[in-house]
């Protein structure tokens, strides 16, 4: 338990909750995969901004798990300019 209340020392309130963040995307992964392949619009849509494409394809994601993961993909981004 020591090791645990380290490990989620100093970050925000929505990284405390990665089992919910994993479970929900495992249980969207079908139709987001489903939605991507429809057209060739939705794939390019998904390779250039895939937070929006998936709120476009209408996924059942909770908002504060897009949130996260809007948060997620803005801090990969900043650390690859």
């Amino acid at each position: 338990m020591k090791n645990k209340s380290r490990k989620n020392h100093g970050h925000h309130k929505a990284s405390a909750q990665p089992d919910r963040l994993i479970t929900q995307l495992e249980d969207t992964e079908a139709a987001l995969q489903k939605w991507i392949k429809s057209s060739p619009g939705n794939s390019e849509y998904f390779r250039r901004d895939p937070i929006r494409a998936m709120r476009a394809a209408g996924l059942e994601i909770d908002d504060d798990i897009m949130l996260e993961l809007e948060l997620i993909t803005s801090a990969i981004a900043r650390k690859l300019k």
